[in-house]
């Protein structure tokens, strides 16, 4: 008896193991990728620059409002001291008030300035005097600038209520430009964040994609070819027990 089994599984498995045999190659020579890798690297490179320089952006941004934080403080605590300053100086101004008690104001009014001035001074970032001082921050390809007036208090008089009120509005002054580039910061980082994403994301699928899709087509090759072998393994197993049945 002549036994002509048909192995019909036989096609597909050839053709699934020469798949899964270039696949092999790809994955282990990155011979079909090199010139596509190597545009790929390039514009992945290009990509992390980017990212560097917006990353330092962030960096930047936050030191500046970190900066602006601290600037906002002090502007608090003179705005509080001001207002005690107009005290004294309604209290100085008494017809009321000897020259003893008038004396003792002026001192602690000469006390409340120091205290003024002494804060100013202290008010620093990295060492760097943030009152009377101007500020650019660089964003990468934009910067953003910022400029802090002294504010000084020497030129306040106890006997001029007028001095206290128009250094009043220079602290509401600085710190409307303070609140405005502190705003203006962090719209900047935020921004740069989500760039930062959305280039990562760029450079992630240009340097993952091909690559990945390749070990795709490998492991959908590998498991057809498996199922095929598997196939091909009981078709002779069943051929063999037929065949030793027919022989008895």
């Amino acid at each position: 008896m002549k036994i002509e089994p048909s192995y019909n599984t036989l096609p597909q498995m050839n053709i699934d193991s020469s798949k899964r045999d270039k696949t092999l190659e790809k994955i282990a020579s990155s011979v079909a990728l090199e010139i596509q890798d190597s545009a790929s690297r390039s514009i992945a490179d290009s990509l992390q620059n980017d990212i560097s320089m917006m990353s330092q952006g962030v960096m930047n941004a936050n030191d500046g409002i970190s900066m602006m934080q601290i600037a906002d403080g002090t502007l608090n605590f003179l705005n509080d001291q001001t207002q005690t300053l107009n005290d004294l100086s309604v209290r100085y101004n008494s017809a009321s008030l000897n020259e003893s008690q008038k004396q003792a104001l002026q001192s602690e009014f000469n006390h409340t300035v120091a205290s003024m001035q002494q804060s100013i001074s202290g008010s620093s970032y990295n060492g760097q005097s943030l009152f009377g001082s101007n500020q650019t921050f660089s964003l990468g390809e934009s910067s953003i600038t910022s400029s802090i007036p002294s504010l000084t208090p020497s030129s306040l008089s106890i006997v001029n209520q007028d001095s206290i009120q128009t250094y009043r509005d220079s602290l509401a002054q600085a710190g409307s430009d303070i609140g405005s580039t502190t705003n203006s910061l962090v719209t900047a980082s935020n921004n740069l964040l989500d760039k930062m994403s959305a280039t990562s994301a760029a450079k992630s699928q240009l340097s993952d994609t091909d690559i990945a899709k390749i070990i795709s087509d490998f492991q959908q090759s590998n498991t057809k070819l498996n199922m095929a072998e598997i196939a091909m393994a009981h078709q002779h197993d069943a051929l063999r027990q037929t065949i030793g049945k027919l022989l008895g």
